[in-house]
């Protein structure tokens, strides 16, 4: 087995409910400045990945009450945070 830090980056991708999840929780200025800025935001086989702290992802995006998960199931984690 390998450890993996919480504070470390991991990349979703986010789907319709989770933008409008967002928006409700958070607001669209906030998905602007640290969201959906160049620097968080990668293209990888033609698909839009997005690189937050597992932390972050945790507290601005819950499982809803009916199991629902704003982003999808797959996450990329960097080997180089697998310990």
């Amino acid at each position: 087995m390998k450890t993996f830090n919480i504070n470390h980056y991991i990349y979703i991708q986010i789907t319709d409910k989770g933008w409008a999840y967002l928006k409700k929780t958070v607001g669209q200025e906030y998905i602007d400045a640290c969201i959906d800025t160049e620097h968080y935001r990668k293209t990888i086989d033609g698909q839009t990945w997005y690189k937050l702290q597992a932390h972050q992802v945790f507290e601005l995006m819950p499982v809803l009450g009916n199991n629902e998960i704003l982003y999808g199931t797959n996450i990329m984690i960097e080997e180089k945070d697998l310990k």
